[in-house]
């Protein structure tokens, strides 16, 4: 028997309900009554700054997962499926995107986790909006999502790429929209 499957969606932009999550939500309507979503803005569980301890001593690195980072760590091992729903900004992750995956590489080290071996053969997607309807400059953050799918052994999901500039501008946008409702097909 498969393992029912569970979405977190994962909101990374400075502008609440923005035009990414905005897409993210739409794209999350096509997927079936059946499986679980949870959505965690994450400005709502900030991280503290990550230090980079891999090259000190034992004593000084035995990263211990407390507060907010806990509970991304247990929300994130909880899913089948994350999907980072993250803007454009200045062709890459937001900060608080960026600062999550950053926290990746301690929990890659915390003691009891395993957290490389269980996050192997889930899925990572990626959703984005841009304000620039060259799709380019949306590579380095697709990349970005990429890379760390076949570094942590995931199944890359796909990219979704809409277009908005103003609030609410991507509702209006039928490719954006069209995307979205095919999105999520390989999960039905």
């Amino acid at each position: 028997m498969s393992t029912p499957r569970r979405f977190l969606f994962l909101v990374s932009s400075s502008r609440p309900h923005g035009n990414t999550e905005q897409l993210a939500r739409r794209a999350a309507t096509q997927l079936p009554a059946a499986v679980a979503q949870e959505w965690i803005n994450l400005a709502d569980v900030p991280l503290p700054v990550f230090a980079d301890l891999r090259h000190a001593t034992a004593e000084a690195w035995a990263p211990h997962v407390e507060g907010n980072a806990r509970r991304l760590l247990e929300a994130t091992l909880a899913a089948t499926d994350l999907v980072m729903v993250t803007p454009v900004y200045w062709y890459s992750l937001p900060a608080a995107a960026k600062l999550y995956l950053d926290h990746w590489s301690a929990w890659l080290r915390a003691p009891g986790w395993d957290f490389k071996p269980r996050m192997k053969e889930r899925t990572l997607w990626g959703i984005s909006v841009s304000s620039d309807t060259d799709p380019r400059f949306a590579e380095p953050l697709s990349q970005t999502l990429r890379f760390t799918a076949d570094y942590m052994q995931m199944c890359w999901g796909g990219f979704l790429l809409g277009y908005g500039n103003r609030p609410g501008e991507v509702l209006q946008h039928a490719p954006s929209l069209a995307a979205a409702d095919r999105f999520f097909a390989a999960a039905r």
